[in-house]
């Protein structure tokens, strides 16, 4: 897949509205590599939105073999364990099922897509699972370097969404909460990083932010062939938004960090 084959697929998807689900049959054909894709919170892999992303992409390339990531089956289930779970062992079931693909398992690489959420756990995936080799990765809003706050209340003085909030990011750093919520595993306070870098259960530890690295992270995705990172300009749901595209905030200016100016870039924690 080229880059502007990429392109082009980000094109389709901004000026597309999602369809009743379309289920497509495609021959198999080795002239492309497979496409993955990981679907957000609060979605389920066979989704229309997601069956219209597979259609899109075969559009563009006949014979493409696509794969939507599961964690159960059971699509209501499945959109269930994308807010409850642990996402280490989810990277690890994931890692095992493609071994059982016979498409994924015999491919040299493959592309991966992941929206929100299922952008960092394909990355945790590429970083951590030997059999995974990625070739072009796209990640549309996805918390990269966390999320700072709950999903903004729609209305301002809806004060029982607020009183929600406020409860959950005081529970964030429980052991329970960390093993059970995925949003809360991708919680990053910058102005609170001590906390983060002692409990996070698992984005402090794909972003090799602790004082030990694993170098095999780096490696693996330094490998990446072409990332494309997509951010929403209204998004309501990664706050800050530019954390989509590896940004920080500063401590003491309060103002966002360029991805080109972190400590994670400078220092090379993740290649």
């Amino acid at each position: 897949m080229q880059i502007s084959g990429l392109l082009g697929l980000q094109s389709v998807l901004f000026n597309s509205n999602y369809l009743e689900p379309i289920v497509t049959t495609t021959v198999k054909t080795n002239e492309y590599r497979p496409v993955v894709i990981w679907h957000g919170l609060g979605d389920n892999y066979n989704a229309s939105g997601i069956h219209k992303v597979q259609e899109l992409v075969s559009d563009l390339y006949p014979g493409i073999f696509t794969y939507s990531i599961y964690i159960d089956e059971d699509p209501s289930v499945d959109q269930q364990r994308s807010l409850f779970g642990d996402a280490n062992k989810q990277v690890d079931q994931v890692c095992q099922q493609f071994q059982e693909i016979p498409e994924l398992a015999s491919a040299e690489s493959i592309d991966a897509i992941g929206f929100s959420q299922g952008g960092v756990l394909l990355r945790g995936l590429i970083e951590r699972c030997p059999g995974v080799r990625v070739n072009n990765f796209i990640t549309f809003g996805s918390p990269h370097m966390g999320v700072m706050e709950m999903p903004l209340c729609k209305n301002d003085k809806d004060w029982i969404c607020k009183r929600r909030n406020q409860f959950l990011k005081r529970q964030v750093w429980y052991d329970n909460v960390q093993k059970a919520i995925l949003p809360a595993q991708y919680f990053r306070d910058p102005f609170n990083l001590d906390e983060y870098l002692e409990h996070s259960y698992f984005l402090a530890d794909i972003n090799n932010e602790r004082t030990t690295k694993n170098s095999t992270y780096s490696n693996r995705f330094a490998n990446i062939n072409k990332l494309l990172l997509v951010t929403f300009t209204k998004d309501t749901t990664v706050v800050p938004k530019e954390s989509a595209m590896f940004c920080d905030v500063d401590a003491n200016s309060k103002q966002t960090v360029p991805f080109d100016q972190t400590e994670l870039y400078l220092k090379d924690y993740i290649g």
